[in-house]
């Protein structure tokens, strides 16, 4: 029917912003304990980012296993 008029692209817009915002998270939890983590925000350490980059496309069962730990939200205090 009308599958690959707007089903096929949402999901693969999805896929993708799904993809940059986990990598971009990755990154920003693996920085957090740097002397000056804000520098490396401005500056982005390209071979520690390009680890995360390949890592990325796993990202749905990575945030499925997170959701399950209880490490992707913050604990209601």
């Amino acid at each position: 029917m009308h599958w690959g008029e707007f089903i096929t692209p949402g999901v693969l817009f999805l896929y993708i912003a799904g993809w940059i915002g986990w990598v971009g998270r990755s990154y920003l939890i693996a920085i957090r304990d740097d002397k000056k983590p804000s520098q490396k925000e401005i500056i982005i350490d390209v071979p520690l980012a390009s680890t995360f980059l390949f890592k990325g496309f796993s990202w749905p069962i990575s945030a499925y296993r997170e959701l399950l730990n209880g490490q992707l939200v913050a604990k209601d205090i």
